[in-house]
């Protein structure tokens, strides 16, 4: 599992590097047969409404390359990054059950004949 981080100079805190990188490594354990690319934008920002906040941005590239893309957007960083990756949880899962879904489709046509 390959991780890119950008962003701005929040990107370059080690201490919000190593956050991405024990979350990776903890959904590499939840997804041990599967390979993918995240690519994990971190950014501040701030929104009139509701002030200064901190956005993480997690694109997610599949072997079969479709995207899966979390955004959280919180006032401190560890929340966003940590928001992120749990949502991001749920949806590979949900994209792995209909992959899983759709090989077994594949193999049952093929035992019919058609």
């Amino acid at each position: 599992m390959s991780v890119r981080i950008s962003g701005d100079t929040l990107a370059l805190d080690r201490k919000i590097v190593r956050r991405i990188e024990r979350h990776t490594q903890a959904l590499e354990k939840s997804f041990p047969s599967q390979e993918f690319e995240i690519c994990a934008r971190i950014a501040e920002e701030f929104d009139s409404l509701k002030g200064h906040r901190v956005r993480c941005e997690l694109v997610t590239t599949t072997p079969e390359r479709q995207q899966v893309i979390v955004r959280e957007a919180h006032k401190k960083p560890e929340d966003a990054i940590d928001s992120a990756f749990a949502g991001l949880k749920p949806k590979l899962r949900r994209l792995r059950s209909r992959s899983l879904g759709k090989h077994v489709r594949e193999q049952l046509l093929r035992a019919t004949g058609t």
